[in-house]
């Protein structure tokens, strides 16, 4: 992982436009308005696949970032997890260089 991602995941949050947890990132994946997901390490394995599956036959590109749903929550600056979240307008942000 670029030591930068949670400073662009950050930025991306307070200055973009993102959806934060599964169902709604899989509705913006099906609405065709996703630029990219980032996804946790731990995130359960039966959403990952149909995120992954969704994400490709809509060719929305994921990031993996390497720690827990916790730590992308406090990234993302919520005190409860996250296991995904997706970003619709990257703001100013530099996420999308992460693809």
């Amino acid at each position: 992982m670029k030591p930068d991602l949670e400073k662009a995941i950050g930025m991306a949050v307070n200055t973009g436009k993102v959806k934060l947890g599964y169902d709604a990132v899989i509705k913006s994946v099906l609405n065709g308005k996703l630029k990219t997901a980032v996804i946790s390490k731990n995130i359960p394995f039966n959403a990952k696949e149909k995120l992954i599956r969704n994400c490709n036959l809509f060719q929305v590109p994921i990031i993996e970032y390497d720690k827990s749903g916790i730590d992308l929550g406090a990234v993302c600056g919520r005190p409860h997890k996250v296991s995904v979240l997706g970003v619709l307008d990257p703001g100013n942000s530099k996420i999308l260089e992460y693809v």
